[in-house]
């Protein structure tokens, strides 16, 4: 496993809380070659990245997570998936001639008039065509992206949740702990332990930023939580990886048309799509389109 990359998840047997740490650096670096983000996007995707693979460690569920945030500011809309696997991508829009500094934070970023709103969508590997994602859609609230996704999930799943994340060129880091619910009305665990949520918030409330991005997840976990013993999960990867094929833009374009497509070539020379998360080019000729509808019409007549 590269040690650079690393999810690790944890519960404590005296208290009913299931937490968990993530620090990525190769897949972050590997994200940001294909995206040229000023300093204070760098930060806010970085959290939304952390945050996001926090969230789905905590699902069982198969298939993706989006975390999709729609924003009034500089930034117009900002997207990260985490797919099985922990495989993840990320994409911003930028509304153009908007001033961006590098000490802008989420409020100045994304809701800088109050506007701003965060979605938590569910794709599972089973939805069937034309069945909608299971989607949660709440206010844009507090300083940051920590302060808006415990905001989503209190609001929106009712689960009770802490969040810190930190990120910079180099790293994009977070520690996440969740109460888990209760069995059967009080749980035992609480009965043992009834301070356990406070303490355990309060000994993880002593991280720093600079601990966050500089530290691995085992050594976090260890510098805060030695004195509870938490129980660790095997460790796992997280990854950069894109889903887009030249199939798919070639559906987009037969979805397009052959005359509308030939158009384009006329107008334009080709047809070029870029994808937004990986920078990946697909170039279309008039004979490249010529053939795709032709392929397209044989396989409608075999």
């Amino acid at each position: 496993m590269n040690q650079n990359d690393t999810l690790l998840r944890f519960i404590f047997k005296e208290t009913p809380i299931k937490g968990a740490a993530v620090r990525l650096s190769t897949a972050w670096s590997a994200m940001r070659q294909y995206q040229n983000w000023p300093e204070s996007v760098t930060r806010l995707m970085g959290e939304m990245t952390a945050g996001s693979i926090l969230l789905a460690s905590s699902l069982k569920f198969e298939g993706a997570l989006i975390m999709q945030v729609q924003g009034d500011g500089p930034v117009r809309l900002a997207i990260v998936e985490v797919r099985n696997g922990l495989l993840v991508r990320a994409t911003v829009k930028m509304n153009e001639g908007e001033e961006v500094s590098d000490k802008m934070g989420m409020k100045e970023l994304l809701n800088a008039h109050g506007r701003g709103r965060c979605a938590i969508m569910l794709d599972p590997v089973d939805r069937r065509e034309g069945e909608p994602l299971y989607q949660g859609v709440v206010s844009l609230t507090g300083e940051n992206i920590a302060d808006a996704l415990m905001g989503y999930m209190e609001q929106s799943e009712q689960i009770h949740t802490k969040l810190w994340l930190a990120a910079d060129d180099d790293a994009a880091s977070g520690l996440m702990l969740q109460q888990m619910p209760d069995f059967g009305g009080k749980d035992e665990a609480l009965k043992n332990d009834d301070d356990g949520l406070n303490r355990i918030e309060t000994l993880a409330a002593t991280i720093t930023d600079e601990e966050l991005l500089e530290l691995s997840p085992q050594e976090i976990t260890h510098r805060l939580f030695w004195e509870e013993a938490p129980e660790y999960f095997t460790p796992a990867e997280p990854k950069f990886a894109c889903t887009c094929s030249r199939e798919k833009v070639e559906a987009m374009i037969r979805n397009l048309g052959e005359v509308e497509a030939l158009q384009i070539i006329k107008d334009e020379g080709e047809i070029k799509v870029t994808c937004d998360f990986c920078g990946r080019t697909e170039r279309f000729s008039a004979e490249d389109i010529v053939k795709l509808f032709d392929n397209g019409s044989s396989n409608k007549m075999n």
